[in-house]
């Protein structure tokens, strides 16, 4: 007779192989699980065309539906109707015994689909914005992604999972969210793997000789270039910086994401190339020589939920300024 184990429904807006801080979130969460004997199924956005619309790795099943986060929202509700049904009422399948979503795209639907099916839900606050939405999106815009972010908290969770005690304070000032309902659990962060002592000297030295940073100063970010991040405070300030000292230079590792392109362009227009480097998103294995081979790691956020960057580079033991605007 085949064992049936617990089986959980992520709703989540992006997930691997999207770069991003959250999926490495998940990917750790979900790792854990499947090592548990648990059966894993993700909604997720299907935001590259090139990406099945479905995968199934045994007890790990992937689906992948709406071009955009938008339409994502939409579909996902439907999908995780069809999906609860199927592993509630099937023979020999295992039910859905709980919904795990994240801020921001797949909260709603997953607070819909738990009250139409009486299932749990557990979200994981990422960060509040609030009003801080105003400071780095065009007003109007603002506005529309403040609205949208007080009516994901109007829906009902049973469990609210804070990544930091900063997320769990704005969340209770915020929205008024009762204790009882928060769980406040820090981000991981794999110290074995950032371990400084697994990158050696001979990749440090071969790293920096192939892209010619003998004798500078190197100084690094790597991230996603949304606004959140305030990119634009770093970029505006570097005509300044690269007068300082001919030995700096300037690293930028972007995620790629809409606004890429927008900040290289800002940046190439200033054509001190001798100051400055850019790159798409590194590996995890090169982006961990590109941190421990740097210098200084500079984090310019507007607001950060938890700072992985900032608890990654400690980690290498990377030195890390956090500029103030």
């Amino acid at each position: 007779m085949q064992h049936i184990t617990k089986h959980i429904l992520f709703i989540l807006d992006y997930y691997l192989p999207h770069k991003g801080w959250s999926e490495t979130v998940f990917e750790a969460i979900i790792s854990r699980l499947l090592a548990k004997w648990y059966t894993i199924t993700v909604i997720t956005s299907h935001h590259d065309p090139k990406l099945p619309t479905y995968e199934n790795k045994g007890s790990f099943h992937v689906y992948r539906i709406g071009k955009s986060r938008v339409s994502f929202m939409f579909w996902a509700f439907w999908k995780g109707i069809k999906i609860i049904k199927k592993h509630d009422h099937q023979q020999g399948e295992a039910k859905i015994s709980l919904i795990h979503t994240s801020t921001y795209g797949g909260a709603i639907p997953a607070s819909l689909l738990g009250k139409l099916f009486r299932k749990r839900v557990v979200l994981t606050v990422h960060e509040i914005f609030g009003k801080l939405r105003m400071a780095y999106k065009w007003r109007r815009k603002g506005r529309l992604y403040k609205l949208f972010e007080k009516a994901i908290f109007c829906f009902p969770y049973d469990v609210y999972h804070c990544v930091s005690y900063y997320t769990m304070n704005s969340l209770r000032m915020v929205y008024r969210i009762p204790d009882k309902k928060i769980k406040m659990i820090h981000n991981g962060v794999d110290t074995h793997f950032r371990n400084p002592e697994e990158v050696s000297s001979f990749d440090i030295k071969t790293w920096k000789n192939n892209y010619g940073r003998n004798n500078k100063f190197v100084i690094t970010y790597y991230g996603h270039a949304g606004k959140s991040k305030w990119l634009d405070y770093l970029v505006r300030a570097l005509p300044e910086l690269v007068t300082v000292d001919p030995q700096l230079l300037f690293v930028f590792n972007l995620i790629d994401s809409k606004r890429t392109a927008y900040i290289k362009q800002k940046i190439q227009k200033y054509h001190f190339w001798s100051s400055v480097q850019l790159f798409d998103g590194f590996e995890k294995n090169d982006l961990r020589t590109l941190v421990a081979s740097s210098d200084m790691i500079v984090a310019p956020s507007l607001s950060e939920g938890f700072g992985s960057v900032h608890t990654e580079s400690v980690a290498v033991e990377a030195l890390l300024y956090l500029p103030v605007q």
